[in-house]
């Protein structure tokens, strides 16, 4: 699909959000549309508590006394979740974590209140236990599901500036970006210093500026060079094994590529934040999809994106730093679509939207 297509697609898809606020019947917004096989699917953004979703009754008492108690973003920065409802963002201008708890239809600000120096990446294992980066203090900060803390590591004998971090407990590892030491350094789970690599330059293992991580089934780390434009892999010891991507504007191209994450079909989601973009690999390299492409407010599409979270039930989470919010997107994995087919009223759905758009 051309780059104009994608826009006209992220205008349609704006028209069906704003149509869905008027009717009773919930409009899916799914990319890319039918008859190509939809393999995401938008859920909705985030500013605030207010975004939830509300019964008749909420919605009228919020149209009645407004919307000025809700706990806005300041700068979004760092998102994870723990797959069971529970997302939590980083505030890197307030130097809060707020907590948006899908189960209850509530947010908080994490350990009552706390504040931190400037929280960035964070994660969360598989015992829900929250890891958040902190880039003044140079440190990793360890929480309990329910909130305590736990211990710290790193510090500034280990870091220049720590960014974002990825979590490989079938290893026993952490791993975790200095964006200002150009390099990634290696923890084992109770942050025991075990070894760093990198430096800063253009060539194979060097880095200018790394931030985003995630790991592969194979145990292969995938790194963010974010100003060579372009995505390094690394067996789990830290050895160069290939690079791919270049600067460009091509839509398998990067400009500044920020973080990544890989869905349940081994897909790796690449989030480029000056193309305001969600890239897309299949295992083999070759493009799945693009999504965004244009620093937009609109619902459907993002302003220089940040962090980027995929959860053990292929929900996508993004960290929408302008646009002060965050974006719910789902991932359709292969074995989702042969147990879940799209039904008669759907295909109907986004057929006459698809029609309703290309005759504007």
């Amino acid at each position: 699909m051309t780059k104009c297509w994608i826009k006209s697609i992220i205008l349609m898809l704006f028209f069906v959000v704003s149509a869905g606020c008027a009717k009773t019947e919930k409009l899916r917004v799914l990319w890319p549309p039918l008859p190509d096989t939809p393999r995401l699917e938008w859920l909705g953004i985030y500013y605030s508590e207010g975004d939830f979703p509300k019964s008749q009754r909420e919605a009228a008492m919020q149209s009645v006394i407004g919307d000025s108690g809700f706990d806005y973003f300041g700068r979004p920065f760092g998102i994870a979740a723990d797959g069971k409802g529970v997302v939590y963002v980083s505030d890197a201008d307030q130097r809060v974590i707020k907590v948006f708890d899908f189960n209850r239809r509530q947010v908080s600000r994490f350990g009552n209140g706390r504040r931190f120096q400037n929280p960035l990446g964070l994660a969360v294992d598989s015992r829900g236990n929250l890891y958040v980066v902190e880039g003044v203090s140079a440190k990793v900060l360890v929480f309990s599901a329910d909130q305590r803390p736990l211990f710290s590591f790193g510090g500034e004998d280990v870091f220049k500036k720590p960014v974002q971090l990825a979590l490989n407990e079938t290893l026993g590892r952490i791993y975790v970006s200095d964006g200002a030491g150009h390099r990634i350094a290696v923890f084992d789970m109770e942050g025991k210093h075990l070894f760093s690599f990198g430096n800063q330059g253009g060539g194979d293992g060097e880095f200018y500026s790394p931030q985003g991580l995630a790991i592969d089934r194979e145990n292969r780390l995938f790194v963010a060079d974010q100003f060579n434009a372009r995505i390094q892999v690394f067996d789990a010891d830290g050895s160069f094994l290939y690079k791919f991507g270049e600067r460009g504007d091509r839509q398998w191209n990067f400009e500044f590529p920020k973080d990544l994450a890989f869905d349940s079909d081994g897909n790796l989601h690449v989030l480029d934040m000056r193309k305001a973009a969600l890239i897309t690999y299949r295992p083999d390299g070759t493009l799945l999809l693009y999504t965004g492409g244009q620093a937009t407010i609109e619902p459907v599409g993002f302003s220089m994106p940040v962090s980027l979270w995929i959860d053990q039930n292929d929900q996508i989470y993004i960290a929408d730093s302008l646009n002060r919010r965050f974006a719910h997107w789902r991932y359709f994995s292969d074995e989702y679509l042969r147990q879940n087919p799209f039904d008669s009223a759907t295909i109907r759905q986004q057929e006459e939207l698809l029609k309703k758009k290309m005759v504007q």
